[in-house]
């Protein structure tokens, strides 16, 4: 049986963002219940698709794939618009930050999605929806508790974090263990 590894693509974000997000987080926190995982700022990133386990041949097709994607693209800006709560502040699962609409960034998720589908991957069905998550709530949580976050999530969207140059797309793969997982890079590709 072959060895298969989690992984995903996703774009990283910029030092001075990972910095304003871990602030935020942390101020946060001391008013969140227990129960919520938040993710390392070290960890922040933009899914574009998540593979799941996969095989050394998916790990070398799926890299020369992004390559194919991403040399028809330049560099772009994105910027962070809102927060919210997935599926709903009602029932929070997943508390998140949003991002301004981009064209180039809708596009590049269609035509690596195209790209996948070809070499086996699941085409998505769902509308790509850019986010940044920020926290998981666990199960046990109750969702009263987590609700009265809402007014810091929405505080903080008032003030807009600053746009970031989007250079490359990188593969990850992702080792989850007991302390948090590990992303560590299988390919990066830049952007022409």
């Amino acid at each position: 049986m072959e060895n298969k590894l989690r992984a995903f693509i996703a774009i990283e974000l910029d030092a001075k963002n990972k910095t304003t997000i871990e602030s935020f987080a942390a101020s946060v926190k001391s008013k969140a219940p227990s129960g919520l995982r938040w993710v390392k700022a070290d960890l922040l990133h933009l899914t574009l698709k998540f593979l799941g386990a996969i095989t050394p041949i998916q790990v070398e097709e799926t890299s020369r794939a992004i390559s194919r994607v991403v040399i028809d693209y330049h560099p772009f800006t994105l910027q962070f618009a809102g927060t919210g709560a997935f599926p709903n502040w009602r029932n929070p699962r997943t508390l998140w930050m949003g991002l301004n609409k981009n064209e180039t960034l809708t596009s590049l998720f269609k035509q690596l999605d195209a790209e996948l589908t070809l070499l086996g991957f699941l085409a998505e069905v769902k509308p790509f929806s850019p986010h940044l998550t920020l926290c998981r709530v666990s199960d046990h949580v109750d969702p009263r508790l987590v609700q009265p976050l809402q007014i810091d999530f929405d505080a903080f969207s008032t003030d807009p974090l600053p746009p970031w140059k989007v250079h490359e797309v990188i593969f990850f793969k992702s080792h989850i263990q007991p302390g948090g997982p590990i992303y560590t890079p299988l390919s990066k590709h830049g952007l022409k």
